[in-house]
């Protein structure tokens, strides 16, 4: 009897003893996961890291509750990267991950020493000194590639195709171009004019074989004739961001002169300039047919220029053009809609030469671009009072891509969306006309 009482108070203390010591546990337990509940890491906004710059892994937490040992961020590497981070309460501690992704965002800098130049009949003419640096902000000086030597991967360069001819009148364009090693690119462009040859002096009434020469040229009735390999284009965004009234002639021997380059419209709805709407439609349609292996040349690429309808001609035979189109928008009453192009007419006493060539050009343009656009189809005009084409010696239209005098399709051609349909569908065209 008295063993059996033993036996109970034994047990008695024993199950005391364990459930103290399980209740110790799980007190303990209950504590340590209080501490680790309240270990918490929160990140800000930031996902995305410029490339190159000073960033820890710190400078990404919003808040924290512990001590903090932060990762160390590769900005030299482009692409995502997952983050991990330590937070400890004494013993205790979790770990937390953050996702992040390092981007090149920065364009190469191209620095020239002049945006323009004036050289002299004959003179002798060097990129090479107008090339003040091309760098990467990151990665530093950019490397000089001649321009038949790049290669279609190839990054971390800079290069420029140098076409003038200091023994041809004219203003040309040489276009630096820089990408850096992150496949960025930027393009700066030094407008080069080159002064008439000084006229000599004739004791006769005939005329010196030059102007002679030249005279000839203007009025020839001989057919242009493309080159099959030739692929250059130029863009002309018609006006600019302050017209010149300045006269100068309609042609070639014209007594007839109008503006250097008028305003331009303005949109009814949108109250944009026509010299923004051309530019912004140019350039994109400068990306698409360099995507589609063309070589393209922009009259201009800025607002901040004064460039005349001559002068904008005198780009494309200089640089020996395929095809020279002239963007502009319609201008008349709110209800008048749709697109029409515009070529030199079969008599025209400038440039008959490029009628053939420059009318066909017209037709598949005009063409395509109503295909794509969906916008009335107004046909072909043919005219002989229009500088910038009566000065071309190669075949050159003008596209009047839509009325922005009238309110809906003022709104559709500054469109984003739109924009693309009106680059591609001229681009359409000019490879019909190829």
């Amino acid at each position: 009897m008295k063993n059996k009482k033993w036996m109970m108070i034994v047990l008695s203390v024993i199950v005391v003893i364990g459930g103290c010591i399980g209740g110790y546990i799980w007190y303990q337990n209950d504590q340590k996961q209080k501490i680790l509940d309240s270990i918490q890491l929160t990140f800000t906004d930031q996902t995305v890291i410029e490339y190159g710059s000073e960033c820890h892994g710190e400078d990404l937490v919003d808040k924290q509750s512990g001590e903090l040992m932060a990762p160390t961020i590769d900005t030299m590497k482009i692409g995502k990267q997952t983050l991990e981070y330590k937070l400890s309460k004494g013993e205790l501690s979790k770990t937390f991950t953050h996702e992040i992704e390092i981007k090149d965002t920065q364009l190469p800098e191209i620095k020239l020493s002049k945006e323009s130049v004036s050289l002299a009949y004959g003179d002798t003419f060097e990129m090479k000194k107008y090339v003040e640096s091309v760098k990467d902000k990151v990665d530093g000086d950019l490397t000089y590639v001649s321009y038949d030597k790049v290669t279609d991967d190839q990054t971390g360069y800079y290069t420029y195709q140098n076409k003038v001819n200091t023994k041809k009148a004219g203003i040309y364009q040489v276009v630096v171009k820089a990408v850096d090693k992150n496949q960025n690119k930027s393009e700066k462009t030094l407008k080069v004019t080159v002064k008439e040859k000084p006229k000599e002096e004739v004791t006769s009434n005939h005329q010196t074989s030059s102007t002679a020469s030249s005279s000839s040229t203007s009025s020839s009735t001989t057919q242009y004739v493309a080159s099959p390999n030739n692929r250059v284009i130029v863009i002309d965004p018609g006006h600019q961001g302050k017209g010149n009234s300045s006269l100068e002639p309609i042609g070639p021997g014209a007594s007839t002169k109008k503006a250097k380059v008028a305003g331009g419209a303005t949109g009814t709805s949108t109250k944009i300039p026509e010299s923004k709407t051309t530019l912004e439609i140019g350039l994109r349609l400068k990306s698409e047919l360099q995507a589609r292996g063309y070589t393209v040349i922009m009259t201009r690429t800025s607002q901040s220029v004064n460039i005349s309808n001559k002068e904008r001609a005198m780009i494309g035979n200089n640089n020996n053009a395929a095809a020279v189109i002239h963007l502009h928008c319609d201008g008349a009453g709110s209800s008048a809609r749709g697109a029409h192009t515009i070529a030199p007419a079969k008599n025209n006493p400038y440039c008959p030469s490029i009628y053939s060539a420059s009318s066909k050009l017209a037709k598949n343009v005009i063409n395509s671009y109503c295909a794509k656009t969906g916008l009335k189809n107004r046909g072909v005009s043919y005219r002989n009072d229009l500088s910038g084409i009566n000065w071309s010696e190669v075949p050159s239209i003008y596209i009047e891509m839509g009325f922005i005098t009238n309110p809906t399709e003022d709104k559709l051609l500054n469109d984003d969306a739109f924009q693309t349909k009106c680059a591609q569908g001229i681009a359409d065209g000019i490879d019909a006309y190829f």
